[in-house]
C-alpha cells in the first residue's frame, strides 16, 4: 500500500506523461499516493481536457481497469490547477465544482420550501411532495419544514402523514 503524500495536478500529469496507458492503481503506486486520490486527480485532469480515459472493458467476466494517458493539448499547454483538486492535496472531490454549484447557501432551502408552499396555499403538502417538486432531498426538506413550523411560517395540518400549509401571506 502506498503512503499518502501531497501531490499537485502537475506532478500527476508529469507522471501520466511518463507512463502512457497506465491504470489509476499503477499511477498511485508510482506517485506514492492512494488509489482513490489518484483517481480523483485523473478525473479532474480529464474534465480539464488534459487526460484521456480508455475504458478497460471485461475479460472472462472480470472488469479490467481503465487506462489513462495525456492528451496532446496537455503536452503543449499543461492546464492550470484544475477545479476540484487543490494543489496541496488530492482529498477534494473530483467533481467538487459541479456539486458546489448545486449546493444551496445557508437558509436557501427554507426559502425555496416557503415559496413552494406559498404557490400552493390550499394544498396540504408533505416532505416527499415538496422534495420531489423542488428536486431536493426529502430529509433536507423535512428539516426545513420543521424549522419553518417552529418559526410559525407554516403550520402542521396533519401529523400522520405529516402535511403542512403556509400561514397566510408573509
Amino acid at each position: 500500500m502506498a503512503t499518502t503524500q501531497k501531490v499537485s495536478p502537475t506532478q500527476v500529469l508529469d507522471a501520466l506523461a511518463a507512463r502512457p496507458r497506465v491504470s489509476a492503481a499503477e499511477l498511485a503506486e508510482a506517485l506514492g499516493i492512494g488509489q482513490s486520490t489518484a483517481a480523483k486527480h485523473l478525473a479532474a485532469l480529464e474534465a480539464a481536457g488534459a487526460a484521456r480515459r480508455e475504458p478497460g472493458g471485461r475479460e472472462a467476466g472480470r472488469r479490467l481497469a481503465d487506462r489513462w494517458s495525456t492528451t496532446a493539448a496537455a503536452v503543449e499547454d499543461p492546464p492550470a490547477e484544475p477545479d476540484g483538486v487543490p494543489a496541496d492535496t488530492g482529498d477534494a472531490p473530483a467533481e467538487g465544482a459541479a456539486r458546489s454549484a448545486d449546493r444551496l447557501g445557508r437558509g436557501a432551502l427554507g426559502a425555496l420550501v416557503r415559496e413552494y408552499l406559498s404557490a400552493r396555499p390550499s394544498e396540504d403538502l408533505g416532505p416527499t411532495q415538496v422534495g420531489k417538486g423542488l428536486g431536493r432531498s426529502q430529509g433536507a426538506v423535512s428539516n426545513a419544514l420543521a424549522r419553518l413550523e417552529a418559526a410559525g411560517e407554516i403550520r402542521l395540518v396533519s401529523a400522520s402523514p405529516r402535511r403542512y400549509q403556509i400561514v397566510g401571506d408573509r
